[in-house]
This record gives structure tokens, C-alpha cells and sequence, in this order.
């Protein structure tokens, strides 16, 4: 699945293809929020890692970390050497830590975003917010 243009893709194309990449979106995003939380982009900015030490230092089983940067590193998040071992891409850098213009506290708020979008059509039948239905209150007090 091709990164999109920023900020958003082009919808001139009318094709399946472009919109199975709007549905599937979110596997992305998710994905994108579960390297955030381990700290991979961390833990690879000196340079590439294999698996088997990243899944260590992130208290993950190595396999599924395996299957999460292989398809962060086919949208460009990552980059998987060809000894296996895996390294930062100009992308990852924005998910690191301490470092100006990151977007890894962006993307942790995914957490919060995914399960009230999910309730967006109880949203519409109901005009309660999505926010409110999932987590039982508003998302801004007043």
C-alpha cells in the first residue's frame, strides 16, 4: 500500500484500488500507533536492529513484531535490511522521542480516536457524541 500524498490522497482516481486503500486505512494507522507505544523508532535510530533484540527490548513476542515492522516497512515507516534486521527511514524519525517536529504524541492519541470513530454512525442515529458513547463522557468538559 503506497503512502499517501500529504495531506491527503489525491481522489481524482476512481478506481477500486484507491479505495480499498481508504478502507483499509486504518490498519495502518493502527499499526503506526502500536510502534509508537513500543518505542521502536527508539530504538532504532542508531541504527538498524534485528527482530529478536527489538521484540526484547519492547517486551513483545518477536514474530508479531516481525509482522508489524514488515508492513510498517512496505509504507516506507521502516526499513527491513537484507539480513532481516530492521532501521529507521525518514518517516520513523518523526515517531522518535525528544525530537523536533515529532508526531509520536500524535499518534499515541490514535488510542483514544479509533474506538469513538468507530462509533460514528450511533453518533448520527443518536446525536450523542462518539466520544461520550464509548468512553461514557465528553472528550471536552464544560
Amino acid at each position: 500500500m503506497p503512502i499517501p500524498d500529504h495531506p491527503q490522497q489525491s481522489t481524482d482516481v476512481a478506481s477500486p484500488e484507491a479505495l480499498l486503500q481508504m478502507i483499509t486505512g486504518f490498519w495502518t494507522s493502527q499499526a503506526i500507533l502500536a510502534a509508537a507505544k513500543l518505542g521502536i523508532a527508539d530504538l532504532v535510530k542508531d541504527g538498524p536492529k534485528s527482530c529478536e533484540a527489538l521484540a526484547q527490548s519492547a517486551g513483545v513476542r518477536p514474530q508479531a513484531l516481525g509482522r508489524l515492522l514488515r508492513a510498517l516497512a512496505s509504507v516506507g515507516v521502516f526499513r527491513e535490511e537484507a539480513d532481516g534486521r530492521f532501521d529507521s527511514t525518514p518517516l520513523a524519525s518523526y515517531l522518535q522521542t525528544g525530537v523536533p517536529g515529532s508526531m509520536r504524541a500524535f499518534a499515541l492519541l490514535q488510542e483514544y480516536q479509533y474506538d469513538p470513530w468507530g462509533a460514528l454512525l450511533h453518533s448520527m442515529q443518536t446525536e450523542e457524541t462518539a466520544f461520550k458513547a464509548v468512553f461514557g463522557q465528553e472528550l471536552f468538559l464544560t
